[in-house]
């Protein structure tokens, strides 16, 4: 294998550590400290927002409580509106039955009443 070749293994060994030792100190002195800020900030904001968000966070409590209190008492207030609502209808549907019953439906039944005697009476 010409990668094992005694001749040309030490210089290839050696190029290989320069290059990679090169690389690391590249990293290491300028992009991994680059990076390292670049992640402090971000934590740095990140903490930042999420106290924001917590002092919001209280300060809408408050308006959330008044809010549902005042769904509650509309939701109470239509409740009784439509309780009194279907009394009234109630009562007024059962006066009109019993007025219908009464005069209408009355005169029909007792024709019917009187027909379906006759009838029996004639057969």
């Amino acid at each position: 294998m010409p990668q094992l070749d005694l001749i040309t293994f030490f210089p290839q060994f050696f190029w290989c550590f320069i290059c990679f030792f090169g690389f690391f100190l590249y990293f290491s002195y300028y992009i991994i400290p680059q990076i390292a800020t670049i992640l402090k900030f971000r934590q740095k904001k990140l903490i930042a927002l999420a106290n924001e968000i917590n002092q919001k966070k209280d300060g809408s409590s408050h308006l959330l409580i008044e809010y549902d209190k005042i769904v509650h008492e509309s939701f109470q207030e239509i409740k009784d509106h439509l309780d009194t609502l279907v009394t009234v209808k109630s009562s007024w549907v059962s006066f009109n039955l019993e007025k219908l019953n009464t005069t209408t439906l009355g005169v029909v039944t007792q024709r019917l009443l009187k027909n379906s005697f006759e009838k029996e009476y004639n057969n």
